[in-house]
């Protein structure tokens, strides 16, 4: 993670700046940043008499030097202001060019408001769950091109050089979500997606971690849904275990019907990614899992939230949901962020909202989040 260490004289309480907004549990800052290409938090603590600057990865910018050059400046500003200097960083040059990354990626703010649907005005959806580097991505794409793609990946490296290949192979059809796709599945319309493809997930496979794992049952559920009648879920991986858990769940928990001879097989084709290469090298067996849609889901309201939203309450944990403040930060000029993590409560989102005096959340360009069914129960349960 992006980060500099400064040695001061003076404390991070001793700051004077109207801009930046003080924890009121600890010695903490966040410096809320919007560069040509991002929107993103810096914050800063204090340990003993070194400060930590470091990139909140909850805003989930991708690492470029847009990113790096702010979270410089902000560390030499602040050893300015308290007589110190910065002692060490990992800030050099990423040479990754953030306006090239940000022409593949689709914003939350933009989905939550319009949903997936809307934004890509297409008959024909397809969507790979965690995509490395974009190999089998941007290879079906191309063999594809009347078809939208959506690409999903939480690391901001293999991510960036996804984008990079976007732009080599002059491949158009292709948007990223630079996100969880847990929270994200629910804001495609039911019944709207061809394909779902997810190779190689969770190398750290665990039993006993199943209810963290990205296709736990309520993922499967949101797969279901969004499938076209006839569309396909379609899973590669060279744990035995984690496909026979994925089976279980879609023979057990949903309506969908296995589409090979057998429900697990051992895969025949290629897809020539980074990680069947590697397995392939130990000698692992692939293992494939593709299942049918044959009926058609219910199409649902979702319930409305509207921001501002009036909350009464900083904690609740009831029906599986969560809602809780974890911190609230000021500045001089009585402005508030509020840090809040809500939604399921096995697995819940972390965000940043803006906080009014009359106890209101509202977005700010910070704001990152999907606002799924889960989120927005959460959200309901403290308004009541």
């Amino acid at each position: 993670m992006p980060h500099a260490v400064i040695e001061a004289r003076k404390d991070l309480s001793s700051l004077k700046s109207e801009n930046l907004f003080f924890s009121r549990k600890s010695h903490f800052l966040l410096n809320p940043v919007s560069t040509r290409c991002e929107n993103f938090i810096i914050r800063a603590y204090q340990n003993g008499k070194k400060i930590v600057v470091k990139l909140d990865k909850t805003t989930n910018p991708l690492i470029t030097d847009d990113v790096k050059e702010a979270i410089l400046s902000f560390s030499l500003y602040l050893a300015k202001q308290l007589q110190g200097e910065v002692i060490h960083h990992n800030l050099t040059e990423t040479r990754k060019e953030c306006e090239i990354l940000k022409r593949y990626l689709l914003n939350p703010q933009a989905i939550n408001k319009k949903g997936f649907n809307k934004l890509l005005n297409s008959k024909r959806i397809a969507i790979e769950i965690g995509i490395g580097k974009g190999e089998f991505l941007c290879k079906i794409a191309k063999e594809n091109p009347a078809t939208s793609f959506i690409g999903f990946e939480i690391a901001s490296e293999p991510l960036s050089k996804a984008a990079l290949r976007l732009l080599k192979e002059n491949i158009e059809n292709i948007k990223l979500i630079h996100y969880d796709a847990r929270y994200a599945l629910e804001l495609f319309e039911p019944n709207s997606v061809e394909t779902v493809y997810v190779n190689f997930p969770e190398p750290w496979f665990k039993f006993k971690k199943l209810k963290h794992a990205l296709l736990n049952i309520n993922t499967l559920k949101k797969i279901e849904k969004m499938l076209k009648k006839g569309g396909t879920f379609e899973l590669l991986t060279d744990n035995l275990a984690y496909a026979v858990s994925v089976s279980a769940a879609l023979e057990l928990k949903t309506k969908l019907k296995c589409n090979q001879k057998r429900c697990i097989e051992t895969s025949s084709k290629s897809i020539n990614t980074y990680f069947e290469r590697r397995w392939k090298r130990k000698k692992r067996t692939i293992y494939s899992v593709i299942y049918k849609k044959t009926e058609l889901s219910q199409n649902s309201e979702p319930v409305d939230i509207q921001f501002p939203l009036k909350v009464n309450r900083d904690y609740t944990l009831e029906k599986g949901l969560i809602f809780k403040v974890l911190d609230i930060f000021e500045n001089s000029k009585n402005e508030k962020i509020a840090e809040i993590t809500f939604g399921e409560s096995v697995n819940p989102q972390h965000a940043y909202f803006g906080l009014t005096n009359k106890n209101e959340l509202f977005l700010f360009p910070q704001s990152v989040f999907f606002l799924d069914s889960e989120a927005r129960l959460s959200l309901m349960m403290v308004t009541v």
